[in-house]
């Protein structure tokens, strides 16, 4: 929300107005922090099935050359 914004929620509602308009900034942002995390987190989550795919592929080799 912009300077003005905030300006005319307090002229038109008040204290009530700025603090729904606080509400509303922060949930936004929250959201957008939300969002983020969620996009790190399923690319670390691509990297460990990786990972663990290549563990598995590696010990069922290592099973088949010993014996």
């Amino acid at each position: 929300m912009t300077l003005d914004q905030f300006v005319a929620l307090g002229q038109s509602f008040g204290p009530l107005g700025l603090m729904i308009g606080y509400l509303v900034w922060r949930e936004k942002v929250g959201a957008e922090k939300r969002g983020e995390l969620e996009r790190a987190r399923a690319a670390s989550d691509i990297e460990l099935a990786k990972a663990l795919t290549a563990l598995t592929v590696t010990i069922q080799h290592i099973d088949r050359r010993l014996t």
